[in-house]
């Protein structure tokens, strides 16, 4: 079965019964991977997706681009700038530089 089918599925509820094993196993193989990952796993220009451990709770779900790496953090751009991360710029708004744990953002 490849994505697509599996993602028609979940869309059509043909799997709902087992949703809630589906998502359970979803988020185990995510804790994992995040538990795994490194500074080194993501190179600049790498998009990333804030996942649910970000504290700032609107932040969840936006994507951002990696601008920059440190010893145990990345540092990020948003792609659609949003709340305290604006900035002005005479060229329109632009995000600010975010350093962020790996923990709170997932490879997009």
């Amino acid at each position: 079965m490849d994505i697509k089918t599996l993602l028609e599925q979940i869309d059509s509820g043909a799997l709902d019964t087992n949703l809630g094993e589906i998502s359970t196993k979803v988020q185990h193989r995510l804790d994992s991977i995040r538990g795994s990952l490194t500074t080194t796993d993501f190179g600049i220009g790498d998009k990333v997706r804030f996942n649910n451990s970000c504290g700032t709770r609107y932040l969840i779900g936006h994507t951002a681009t990696v601008v920059g790496r440190k010893k145990v953090k990345l540092v990020v751009k948003l792609d659609a700038p949003t709340g305290r991360f604006v900035r002005m710029t005479p060229s329109g708004p632009e995000s600010a530089q975010i350093t962020v744990p790996i923990s709170i953002v997932d490879p997009a």
